[in-house]
């Protein structure tokens, strides 16, 4: 009686074990999962890229528009514009920082005004990604928020 119970039960636990087999996922099931992850990862990656590349055109923008503003004290205060933006620390500025690509931010008289600016994210002059603040007596507009 004790053997046949045995038998019994482990024809049950055998059955048990082909319907645990069979609910299981495939290697296709698991192939497609990952790939509409990866799908959804890359879409979020990009987002976060672009905000950080947006965001690094802020922060010069609004660093330019630090150093102009700096630039103008400087004016006010001796009558002659700084030739470079080194004669702005300590009572100007705290410190000049670099753009957000690693450069330094470049200063420029011209005539009765100045430009300060930076070379944008490909790190060289032109190329259309310049960021540039144009100050002075003879200054129009300013451009940082374009």
């Amino acid at each position: 009686m004790f053997a046949e119970h045995l038998r019994k039960a482990g024809k049950a636990a055998a059955r048990g074990m082909s319907n645990a087999v069979a609910r299981g996922m495939t290697l296709i099931e698991i192939m497609v999962v990952l790939v509409i992850l990866g799908l959804i990862a890359g879409a979020i990656g990009y987002n976060v890229f672009q905000s950080l590349k947006d965001a690094q055109v802020k922060t010069a923008k609004l660093d330019l528009q630090a150093l102009s503003n700096s630039i103008d004290l400087y004016h006010v205060d001796t009558g002659q514009w700084p030739d470079t933006l080194q004669q702005l620390l300590p009572k100007y500025v705290r410190e000049i920082r670099r753009d957000p690509w690693g450069k330094d931010y470049a200063y420029l008289r011209t005539g009765e005004g100045y430009d300060v600016y930076s070379y944008g994210p490909d790190k060289a002059q032109g190329g259309g990604d310049d960021i540039v603040v144009h100050g002075g007596e003879s200054a129009g507009p300013s451009t940082a928020g374009k």
